[in-house]
């Protein structure tokens, strides 16, 4: 006897059809700094990663510098609810920020090189009102990293590139599951941004910057969910036909195994249309046992 069965279905998410994109300025912001371990820095018009080679214009080497960002989410998630009601995936998210080339003040380091971006788990972290020239006691320091960064939960967004000049840098964030779950739960994200190599001197505007063109912002894009699923499998004469409908804008394939967890074979691709439809596929000599998955990926020409 010939048995199949139809397993969930998965997702690989980017912009797609219908979409909808929300912008958030972070609520606090601060850098904090190897040299004054106990210093805050969170009331100042800028924010910094620096390496263990990177100088500032007179050649010293003011340490290391990391940064912390925090952003709100209960209006980008009610935004995105509205816009598409509340079955909504997350298919893009930039962090984009603008650099100083030239700092004025000779605390931040200068150089070209490579961060991290790393989303960590918790919200436990006072900004504070400290400044470059004034530095306070009264929000997060360097020596509360230990406490607040947990190996375990948090993850890596990516690694990315400064220009050393003034300009907008957009940074495309890997779209962790933790860090969507995170999204999903219209609190509060938090990014931490370090160094990934000794050269970098880094410093871009703050949230309290006072330009409000140029401060930095969270950029998220969402569509809809296409809900994919087979809707039928039927065996004839050692022949099995998958059903299923499709959504516009939206890439399908089915994927074929004697068993969990694999390996998966890829049988059939369906590109994307500009409308809805049905597909019924058709595998011949099927096994004893057979299993099919259908994955869906967004196109990456979407016709509206």
């Amino acid at each position: 006897m010939v048995r199949a069965a139809a397993i969930g279905s998965f997702l690989s998410i980017a912009l797609a059809g219908q979409a909808a994109t929300v912008t958030v300025l972070p609520d606090a912001d601060a850098f904090v700094r190897s040299s004054a371990p106990a210093s805050n820095y969170g009331g100042g018009g800028a924010l910094s990663v620096s390496g263990a080679a990177a100088v500032n214009g007179l050649g010293q080497q003011n340490g290391l510098f990391d940064t912390l960002m925090r952003f709100p989410m209960s209006n980008v998630v009610s935004g995105l609810d509205e816009a598409l009601g509340e079955d909504w995936i997350v298919t893009g998210v930039r962090l984009v920020v603008t650099e100083m080339a030239m700092p004025d003040n000779a605390i931040f380091n200068l150089g070209v090189g490579k961060f991290e971006i790393r989303w960590i788990a918790t919200d436990n972290w006072i900004e504070g009102t400290g400044r470059p020239n004034a530095p306070t006691s009264d929000g997060v320091t360097w020596q509360d990293l230990p406490a607040i960064l947990n190996s375990n939960l948090d993850v890596s967004l990516g690694i990315f590139t400064n220009t050393g000049a003034n300009a907008q840098i957009s940074n495309s964030l890997s779209l962790a599951e933790s860090f969507i779950a995170d999204i999903r739960l219209a609190g509060e994200v938090n990014l931490y941004l370090t160094a990934a190599s000794a050269q970098i001197g880094f410093t871009f505007n703050s949230r309290n910057f006072g330009n409000t063109n140029a401060q930095p912002y969270l950029e998220m894009t969402a569509v809809a969910n296409p809900k994919p699923r087979i809707e039928s499998i039927v065996i004839s004469n050692m022949s099995a036909v998958v059903s299923f409908g499709t959504v516009s804008n939206w890439n399908y394939s089915v994927l074929g195994a004697d068993g969990p967890p694999g390996p998966w074979a890829n049988l059939l691709t369906v590109n994307a249309q500009p409308t809805n439809g049905h597909v019924s596929f058709v595998e011949d000599a099927v096994r004893e046992e057979r299993f099919y998955k259908l994955k869906v990926s967004p196109s990456t020409s979407p016709t509206f």
